[in-house]
């Protein structure tokens, strides 16, 4: 009688590392897509808080161009920055101040007492209450890891040129949300351009 030996060999070890390491690779292949996909997610939602402070603050300018507070907020004459040379009221000769802080700052939960983004008493420095002499003190939270810069600039129109006497009747405002996603400074822009043709000479 013959006796048939079958082949019974199994993997070897050299087989078995083969396919732990290609295992490992579409491992952490999938582990790399997850990761990219939660980071995106995360500056997604960043970004989209970003945008609506963005253009809650362009809302916030274009309300306070109706608004009239002696002193605090004069229309459209006070939609500047304060670091801008005060405008002459040629109607009282007094002078009307830029309403909006230059530069980066916080952003806070209230706008304070005017109403208005982005001005005195609701866009000082982190680590304490916006105090501002006669007015109720703001003391909201700071958004965390948000700043805004709101720019106002003018426009001259060529229509009603400003040299030949007519006041500026149109303004730029932009506003710039810095945020950081992942230790990276991003920034959300939103802007329009306020116009004031009630004025006449």
């Amino acid at each position: 009688m013959r006796i048939v030996k079958k082949n019974e060999q199994g993997f070897s070890y050299i087989d078995v590392m083969i396919a732990i390491v290609i295992l490992m690779v579409g491992i952490l292949a999938m582990l790399s897509a997850l990761t990219a996909n939660l980071i995106r997610s995360f500056q997604s939602e960043k970004r989209v808080v970003a945008k609506q402070l963005a253009l809650s603050t362009v809302e916030s300018v274009i309300s306070a161009k109706e608004m009239n507070r002696v002193g605090v907020i004069q229309g459209f004459d006070s939609l500047r920055n304060s670091d801008q040379p005060a405008i002459i009221d040629t109607s009282t000769g007094n002078q009307i101040f830029g309403i909006f802080l230059p530069g980066f700052n916080p952003i806070r939960d209230e706008d304070g007492w005017d109403g208005v983004a982005g001005t005195v008493d609701d866009a000082c420095a982190v680590g304490g209450p916006c105090a501002v002499a006669g007015r109720t003190t703001n003391t909201s939270t700071v958004k965390d890891g948000y700043m805004r810069r709101i720019i106002i600039t003018d426009i001259d129109d060529p229509e009603r040129p400003t040299a030949s006497g007519y006041p500026i009747a149109r303004r730029r405002v932009e506003v710039h949300i810095r945020y950081f996603a992942n230790q990276i400074a991003m920034e959300e822009v939103a802007s329009t351009i306020l116009t004031n043709y009630g004025t006449s000479q």
